[in-house]
């Protein structure tokens, strides 16, 4: 039990965790008629929104795999601060979504 408690195995869950959001928040905007802002991920969506969304996925946790065996730890704590960022605006983006849907 003591392992799930270090720092870089709570920094890992919190990066999956943070990942596993992001992908429904979009995907979620998506739905609602919304459009990804990020150059990138928008680039991998020529190939459709779930498999465009799938494939930025595997990069970024391919990125934060070579980050954690490089033990580069802040790599994936400073992700952490920036998908968390990126959550919440896509939260935001979301309620902006369904508040124009209904007119209000």
């Amino acid at each position: 039990m003591a392992k799930l408690r270090s720092p870089l195995v709570i920094t890992q869950l919190t990066f999956i965790f943070l990942q596993l959001a992001d992908f429904a928040t979009t995907m979620i905007a998506l739905h609602m008629e919304g459009v990804e802002k990020n150059s990138l991920v928008s680039r991998f969506m020529v190939i459709g929104s779930l498999q465009g969304l799938i494939l930025s996925k595997v990069v970024i946790l391919g990125i934060a795999a070579a980050a954690v065996l490089l033990r580069k730890q802040r790599v994936l704590r400073w992700a952490n601060v920036v998908f968390g960022g990126v959550v919440l605006w896509n939260l935001v983006m979301i309620a902006r979504l369904a508040f124009r849907a209904h007119g209000a």
